[in-house]
């Protein structure tokens, strides 16, 4: 299961332009599930946090040295374990196989996410 958060201001602005401004961050925390049978028959619920993606995004190319800074995001990594530690490495190798998809939405899978489809 995934939860999404950003400010209001990046969700209008997505909006209105079809592109985050410069700045906006984006977390994704993923969890996983638990499922059970209750009197309104099968339910699943989101179970414990597993881990966090953080984008950045980065319309200056400020760190053109920084393998985890491209595609105009910085990229991070974060798990439950150690929350002060960021794991991703690089985002050729951590980060752009699954966003190479989502280029015509500036990385990220707005189908998923009703808020940046409406206004």
């Amino acid at each position: 299961m995934h939860d999404v958060y950003t400010y209001a201001d990046t969700v209008t602005a997505f909006q209105e332009t079809g592109k985050f401004p410069d700045g906006a961050v984006l977390v994704k925390e993923v969890r996983g599930h638990r499922e059970g049978v209750r009197t309104t028959g099968d339910v699943q619920w989101g179970g414990d946090i597993v881990q966090w993606f953080v984008m950045v995004k980065d319309t200056e190319n400020r760190f053109p040295e920084n393998p985890l800074w491209a595609d105009g995001w910085g990229w991070a990594l974060f798990k439950p374990a150690d929350r002060t530690k960021q794991l991703a490495t690089s985002y050729q190798k951590d980060c752009m196989a699954c966003h190479i998809p989502a280029a015509h939405t500036d990385r990220v899978y707005v189908e998923g996410y009703p808020m940046l489809r409406e206004k």
